[in-house]
């Protein structure tokens, strides 16, 4: 894993790029425009909660994959992790459930054809990786190389298993027994 990134950026698409820009400039021209100090408060507020969901990264460290967000992230372990796919366009066709469309972000619940019900953490549409965990849970996200990110993700998971196998071993010849 000596060569491995795993720090990746989260690119935006032109759609997101020009909805993002679009929704700002409204809210924010609006609320001058009205002149009034309770929708420019509302609008403000509006655009800071939709950038706090944002995605700005992923990062694979301490036996999880971390999805950055603004000032805090999404955790998920790496041992939870059944596969790990690159799917791009795979929400093509999707409808949004609960989330984010277009603000900073593709993010939420969605639905589709192709993968039914999914979570989303994504910037760009066609660099979407999906992850898939041991309960079933789909999870699609967007790093900037999506490749070298399965690449990445699955050296880690590699050293994780290897190391942990080890462990058990040690155990097992001590006459301890059980996984651990």
């Amino acid at each position: 894993m000596k060569n491995s990134r795993t720090r990746f950026r989260s690119p935006w698409d032109m759609l997101l790029i020009l909805m993002t820009t679009g929704i700002l400039v409204l809210l924010i021209g609006l609320g001058y425009a009205l002149g009034s100090p309770i929708v420019i408060i509302f609008n403000w507020g509006f655009i800071l909660l939709c950038a706090a969901f944002g995605v700005y990264g992923y990062s694979i460290q301490n036996g999880e994959l971390q999805i950055v967000r603004l000032g805090w992230s999404k955790n998920i372990r790496l041992r939870d992790i059944e596969r790990v796919e690159n799917k791009p366009i795979v929400m093509m066709g999707s409808i949004r459930l609960l989330g984010i469309g277009g603000v900073f972000g593709y993010i939420g619940n969605f639905k589709n054809s192709i993968l039914n019900h999914y979570k989303a953490y994504v910037t760009h549409r066609k660099k979407t990786v999906l992850i898939v965990t041991k309960d079933d849970q789909q999870i699609l996200i967007s790093p900037d190389d999506p490749e070298e990110f399965i690449s990445s993700i699955k050296a880690v998971m590699d050293q994780e298993s290897a190391g942990k196998d080890i462990i058990d071993e040690t155990f097992r010849e001590a006459g301890i027994g059980g996984q651990f």
